[in-house]
């Protein structure tokens, strides 16, 4: 059986997923936990740092694959630079086989993310800002290194479109099926992944419009 604190963790996870983080009380997460409301405060203090906590958990993992796989292709790199469809990968892969494998909650985390995007709380970016600080300063020289003809203008704008691309892909999966009529779905991550990989680079390389 699970601590008093992971059994809290998910149980907040679960709702905030289902129902939001404004519409879940610390009485709905500690009934649905079995625990009580001084062992909330005891363990996170707050309901807002128990959100921090929540993504934290899935995050930190998930952040720690895709380093580990970027260093993986920058150490057989010649110059120690991953291409740029290795970079996208790196990036994109982790997150994508997490959404897809129901055993470690991925698709619930994901719906909790997409009410993170959909659903803007300041408390809540500053700490997905936070969390994904460290990967932003790993990842983007080496995009900007791939993409150096571009002005910051036109860069940035192509990695903001990258990352809605994922979140999206993640966050609204069953839409796939539902468009294609059963022709696509996201069953397989590494179809999905090597779709999502090729998509990503036409757009971060496509021709600039210099009038724009």
């Amino acid at each position: 059986m699970k601590d008093t604190k992971n059994r809290i963790i998910d149980s907040a996870e679960n709702l905030f997923s289902q129902n939001g983080f404004s519409s879940t009380s610390v009485r709905d997460i500690t009934s649905l936990a079995n625990a009580n409301i001084a062992a909330l405060n005891y363990h996170f203090g707050s309901k807002d740092r128990l959100i921090s906590a929540v993504f934290s958990r899935r995050i930190g993992p998930l952040n720690t694959e895709r380093l580990r796989i970027l260093e993986q292709y920058s150490n057989d790199a010649k110059d120690g630079v991953p291409s740029l469809q290795q970079a996208v990968t790196a990036l994109v892969g982790p997150a994508l086989r997490l959404s897809q494998n129901d055993e470690s909650g991925g698709q619930q985390f994901m719906c909790l993310m997409g009410r993170a995007f959909s659903n803007p709380n300041k408390g809540i970016e500053k700490d997905l800002l936070r969390l994904f600080e460290p990967l932003a300063k790993r990842f983007i020289p080496i995009f900007r290194h791939h993409l150096c003809d571009l002005p910051d203008h036109d860069f940035f704008w192509r990695i903001h479109f990258m990352i809605g691309l994922m979140s999206y892909t993640m966050a609204a999966s069953h839409r796939l099926s539902f468009i294609s009529n059963g022709t696509c779905s996201m069953r397989d991550p590494e179809e999905t992944i090597k779709h999502l990989v090729n998509f990503v680079l036409s757009g971060l390389l496509a021709p600039r419009d210099k009038k724009a």
